[in-house]
């Protein structure tokens, strides 16, 4: 049984950060999600659900802070999937869904750095190295975009500060 909407708590989950959750009354949401993007993973055979916030394409060797362990896309996906396992999910159950990578410096820059294009392709290849894919995906154009994982039910929903929530 899901709790009512008030009793829920509102897990922020900030840029570089991650969370991993089986409490069903406990929602995980990153917000602002501009060039970032949020990955949000549910094994439905356990109800271990997660979230990381990712700001960068790349780590190239730089450690990751203990509390940005989400920051590269690189570390991010493998602390996502080592943090996930450890609470008991298992990899070939894994739903993920991923929204973001809007390109929001402007036309000039937006071309220039492509940092939402090239994190949504560091994403896509670390997964694909970990033998997964994304379920579903709202990513590139020009707006931010919030991300809400549920986690007594494994929904994700994204939505933009012109748009009402739609689930992925």
């Amino acid at each position: 049984m899901t709790a009512p909407a008030a009793d829920l708590r509102r897990i922020s989950v900030g840029i570089g950060q991650l969370a991993v959750s089986k409490d069903s009354r406990e929602v995980l949401i990153a917000y602002g999600l501009g060039s970032c993007i949020g990955v949000s993973a549910h094994d439905p055979g356990t109800g271990v659900c997660a979230m990381v916030h990712i700001l960068l394409p790349a780590s190239e060797g730089k450690v990751p802070q203990p509390n940005e362990p989400a920051r590269f896309a690189d570390s991010g996906v493998d602390a996502l999937l080592k943090q996930m396992i450890a609470a008991g999910a298992s990899r070939s159950r894994l739903v993920l869904k991923l929204a973001g990578g809007a390109a929001v410096l402007g036309p000039g820059n937006a071309e220039k750095f492509k940092i939402g294009e090239r994190n949504a392709d560091a994403i896509k290849e670390r997964l694909k190295l970990h033998g997964l894919r994304a379920a579903r995906e709202d990513l590139g154009g020009t707006r931010g975009r919030t991300l809400e994982l549920q986690v007594a039910s494994g929904k994700t929903f994204v939505r933009t500060a012109a748009s009402p929530a739609i689930e992925l």
